[in-house]
């Protein structure tokens, strides 16, 4: 009597035929070498790591980020290329500066546009950071400093006085002086608040 056959077994889509044996896991080689070459790497690298002292920046300085000021003071970039002329009776700020200009900048931002910003940042390195509350300087010098060309910057200074954010209390157009005094305010002031302008034109005689 003939044996029935035996039917193979059916093949599942996607397995194959053939299964290879499983690999053992690879042994980690360890490295004696490169474990002493890693340590010395990080041994150095925290050696030099307190020599590195924080440079300043020229945002920091632009910022005004101090605690205080001293009487003794260098000038800032702002004031080398106004060419700001620090006189005696210009009125020197006594206490530690009120403000950063990056608090100033962060209060006031929402309602000053950039070149505006730029003329109050040259007259804040020109007063508060040098310990003055007034400067005197001229007005393409100004504008240098500020970023602008100088009717732009005739015109950022004229709506910066109506807003109250500055005032030129004097201005000096002589054979020995020709300049303006500035002063920044912190705060706008309304012009009930703010002092008369004097001018002094020709010789030394105010009008």
């Amino acid at each position: 009597m003939a044996e029935p056959k035996v039917k193979p077994a059916k093949r599942e889509a996607g397995k194959s035929k053939f299964r290879l044996p499983e690999r053992a896991p690879r042994p980690v080689e360890e490295n004696p070498l490169r474990e002493l070459l890693k340590e010395a790497k990080a041994q150095e690298e925290a050696a030099l790591e307190p020599k590195r002292a924080p440079r300043d920046t020229p945002v920091k300085k632009i910022a005004g980020v101090r605690v205080s000021l001293k009487k003794e003071t260098t000038a800032t970039p702002a004031q080398e290329i106004a060419g700001v002329s620090i006189r005696e009776e210009l009125k020197a700020v006594d206490q530690e500066q009120p403000i950063t200009f990056a608090e100033f900048s962060r209060r006031w931002a929402p309602i000053l546009r950039s070149g505006q910003m730029g003329v109050c940042r040259a007259l804040f390195e020109m007063t508060y950071e040098a310990g003055l509350e007034e400067c005197f300087t001229s007005m393409p010098r100004l504008a240098e400093a500020a970023g602008l060309k100088e009717r732009q910057c005739y015109n950022v200074v004229g709506q910066l006085e109506l807003l109250g954010f500055i005032e030129r209390p004097e201005i000096f157009n002589t054979p020995t002086q020709k300049g303006t005094v500035f002063k920044l305010n912190l705060e706008p002031r309304p012009p009930s608040d703010r002092a008369e302008r004097r001018y002094h034109i020709g010789g030394e005689g105010k009008s």
